[in-house]
């Protein structure tokens, strides 16, 4: 009697966790099953396809934030970079002009914060305003050579997070990085996080690993190694659609990225009065 009694309450329980899952919605509760091949590439995939987003990289004392509207040429863009040491700038594309600033929060003249790239004036810091813009382009697009490491490692956890506000699906891959960097593709690599190098050496070195040299590929897959650790982990939040929300690859250093403003383009050029135009 006892165990009829137990049963029919267990039975009870069941029906009300039930009735509780659906009316908070499935689609809530049981995230979609995805491999370790797709996580790894939903970053990239997603952006392919919707590339009008804010992105915010934060990553050992570095910060850029850009903000892009499409993906074309002369697409409309806002990136500002700070790589610490006095070494940051501001670039900002409109489809009729570009502007600059170097360092951020500086004055170009008096009552000036930004100049103006005509036709007829190329300012003489507009070759760090580049190598600035170069490089912070291949860290907010980190996610590319990320994901050949991450496509090696162990899904080991997926979870619903929110409580009552926005839900996101939580993935967590574990990479143990001396087998990924075993097997990783070194020309994609490097064509992904440094694809147009700004020493001879290194070009040379790079030009070794493309045609097969077994000592460069050696010596790269030994600092990726170093850079690395020995573990990583790597984090992905997306919101219930599959759309991205944030990421964490969590290694030797730590590297965040958020993604806001899907679909909504926000660049706008400088205040004229803020812009100094300098013509031949």
């Amino acid at each position: 009697m006892q165990s009829l009694h137990v049963r029919r309450l267990l039975l009870v329980i069941l029906l009300v966790v039930t009735a509780g899952l659906l009316k908070a919605g499935s689609t809530a509760t049981l995230p979609p099953g995805r491999s370790v091949m797709a996580v790894a590439t939903l970053v990239g995939d997603y952006l392919a396809t919707h590339p009008t987003v804010k992105r915010v990289l934060r990553s050992s004392g570095i910060g850029v934030t850009l903000i892009s509207c499409g993906a074309g040429t002369g697409s409309p863009t806002d990136l500002s970079a700070d790589f610490g040491g006095g070494f940051s700038g501001r670039l900002i594309r409109t489809r009729n002009a570009t502007y600059f600033q170097m360092p951020i929060g500086s004055e170009v003249a008096p009552g000036k914060s930004f100049d103006k790239v005509t036709d007829y004036y190329e300012p003489y810091n507009l070759f760090g305003i580049g190598t600035l813009t170069m490089m912070a382009t291949n860290l907010v697009d980190g996610q590319r050579a990320y994901a050949l490491l991450i496509k090696t490692g162990r899904l080991t956890a997926v979870s619903i997070e929110g409580g009552t506000g926005p839900r996101t699906i939580h993935y967590t891959v574990h990479i143990d990085v001396r087998r990924a960097v075993e097997r990783l593709n070194l020309p994609a690599y490097i064509g992904y996080t440094n694809p147009m190098p700004l020493d001879q050496r290194t070009e040379e070195e790079y030009a070794k690993v493309r045609a097969g040299d077994p000592a460069a590929q050696a010596r790269l897959r030994a600092r990726i190694a170093g850079d690395l650790g020995s573990s990583a982990d790597y984090e992905l939040w997306v919101d219930l659609s599959g759309r991205p929300v944030r990421y964490v690859l969590s290694a030797k250093t730590r590297t965040e990225m958020t993604f806001s403003d899907w679909g909504t383009c926000a660049v706008t050029a400088p205040p004229s009065e803020r812009v100094r135009e300098l013509k031949g």
